[in-house]
């Protein structure tokens, strides 16, 4: 080979070392740098040579931006280092500042936080995918986020700004509506606090007027109480001299039997006359024992020292009498319980009689006529006559208001506009009885007074009916009270032939004879009138 061939190939080989040089040099850089490719609805001042940031790290440069003819988007190459990787999740956003150069950030998709108290896991987590280290093709490239311009936020502001402008102009057509609403509901609020303020009122000065009337009432049923006890105790100290001459005929009868006694006893040995004697003996003690009861509760009504020594005396005769009495039955197969014969006799009267007959007064007791202290014989003796009056006799005080008269046809004539206070007293004779009388007089002092003559029977337990003269009409009655004196009970009344006339009422028993109610007069009428009121029996 010619040395020109030589040169000829050695000028060859010089030139594709160099073009494969500048070849390398195009593609890796001088740093050993790979491109990819990012699409983006604008460059916003991206040129060549812009540098790369990754999690704001300098990581390329931009190589270069070519103008998609079909979209007009615009595709961005960038020059990557070699030994950095590109997430497939990444994002990318161009940084436009107001001063310098705009930039490219890529930005890594970090995985989520592990939850706090859950151990980490034993195994590596799997490897992130990176983009390959070339420009794939335009629908497989990643696309990037151009930054938000003035104009955008100059239209976004202009669209809130509209809808805003929107919302006051519906607000200014609404105001009117709203505004005569809440004055609508302002002024209902104001009148039902003036209609609740004055029902108050109301309310406050009808119960002011019957919590009078029913005091009033009370202080009258307590005077006559006081009456009734003063005229029983007169009574009491009036029967004295009566009560003395039955004492003295009982004592009599006692010494009476005392006799008859030993006759029967001189008797007894007859062996014919035994069955005959057993029967006298017992009709004896019988007796002799219903004349020391006798005696006895005399013994506690009267006061008098002198009666008390007759009645002592009398007592012991007669207990003389029944002892005999019993000795026979002793005789006979009976029990004796002669006094210093029999173990466990009653002993004879303490003391020494005086010459009248009578024994001496106890130490401490009062003199005659004393008046005797609480607690006393006579006191006890008060206190059972007149819980025997109130077992008798009963006096019921019912105070009720009605409200205003509703308006209505065929209006009953006892109901008339008068809204009380209505005062109505009753008696009732024999209130515990298994039938009793209802009377009294209603509406007391009104411009209408009627009267009530009834009589009543318990039927079942609690319930009692009856019927005669209600509110001076012809008319029926039924009461269902509970056993005890505090309870719920109904009443129901129907009354007046010609017109009838049904009130019904519930009851409420607040204990010592105090009872609240409340119903409607005329109930099946549109002319009812509700009553309320109290209701108060001694």
């Amino acid at each position: 080979m010619n040395r020109q061939a030589i040169v000829g190939l050695f000028t060859i080989a010089a030139l594709l070392g160099l073009f494969g040089f500048f070849l390398v040099l195009a593609n890796v850089g001088p740093q050993g740098r790979y491109k990819i490719g990012v699409q983006f609805r604008s460059a916003a001042g991206l040129h060549k040579g812009a540098l790369v940031y990754e999690s704001g790290v300098v990581v390329g440069v931009v190589d270069d931006t070519k103008l998609n003819p079909d979209d007009f988007s615009v595709e961005v190459d960038l020059a990557i280092d070699n030994k950095i990787d590109v997430p497939r999740n990444a994002r990318f956003l161009i940084q436009a500042p107001l001063t310098g150069d705009s930039t490219l950030e890529i930005v890594p998709v970090l995985s989520p936080p592990q939850p706090s108290g859950r151990s980490a896991p034993t195994n590596a987590p799997a490897a992130v995918a990176i983009l390959p280290h070339q420009i794939l093709p335009r629908d497989q490239q990643p696309h990037g986020t151009n930054p938000a311009t003035i104009q955008d936020l100059l239209d976004q502001g202009q669209g809130e700004v509209r809808r805003l402008d929107t919302m006051l102009a519906e607000l200014e057509r609404r105001e009117p509506a709203l505004l005569n609403t809440f004055q609508s509901a302002l002024n209902n609020a104001n009148e039902i606090s003036t209609t609740a303020n004055a029902s108050f009122q109301h309310l406050s000065r009808r119960m002011d007027s019957l919590t009078s009337t029913l005091q009033l009432a009370i202080q009258q049923g307590s005077a006559n109480i006081n009456d009734i006890t003063t005229q029983l105790d007169s009574a009491v100290h009036r029967n004295t001299g009566h009560v003395d001459t039955i004492v003295a005929a009982l004592d009599a009868s006692a010494r009476d039997l005392n006799r008859t006694a030993d006759h029967v006893a001189a008797l007894a040995g007859d062996p014919q006359l035994r069955s005959n004697i057993l029967q006298t003996t017992q009709g004896i003690a019988q007796t002799a024992t219903t004349f020391s009861s006798i005696a006895a509760d005399l013994r506690n009504v009267t006061g008098n020292s002198q009666t008390q020594a007759q009645l002592r005396d009398t007592v012991a005769n007669v207990d003389a009498a029944a002892q005999k009495a019993n000795s026979l039955l002793a005789q006979f197969g009976g029990r004796s319980s002669v006094y210093g014969v029999d173990r466990g006799a009653t002993p004879a009267p303490a003391g020494t009689p005086l010459p009248n007959g009578t024994y001496p007064q106890r130490t401490g007791a009062p003199g005659p006529g004393a008046t005797p202290p609480p607690g006393s014989i006579q006191g006890n003796v008060k206190n059972k006559v007149g819980a025997l009056v109130k077992d008798l006799v009963a006096l019921e005080i019912r105070v009720s208001a009605l409200d205003a008269q509703h308006a209505g046809t065929n209006s009953s004539p006892l109901l008339t506009r008068d809204r009380g206070p209505q005062t109505d007293v009753n008696v009732i004779a024999l209130p515990k009885g298994a039938t009793s009388l209802f009377a009294g007089a209603n509406d007391i002092g009104g411009p209408r007074t009627s009267w009530n003559f009834a009589g009543m029977a318990t039927v079942f337990p609690h319930l009692q009916v009856g019927g005669g003269v209600l509110y001076s009409r012809l008319g029926a009655r039924a009461v269902y009270s509970p056993a005890l004196s505090r309870g719920l009970g109904v009443e129901g009344r129907i009354y007046d032939p010609r017109r009838p006339t049904t009130d019904l009422y519930a009851n409420y028993g607040l204990g010592n004879g105090l009872t609240i109610f409340g119903g409607e007069r005329d109930a099946l009428r549109d002319a009812r009138r509700t009553t309320f009121g109290l209701q108060y029996q001694f």
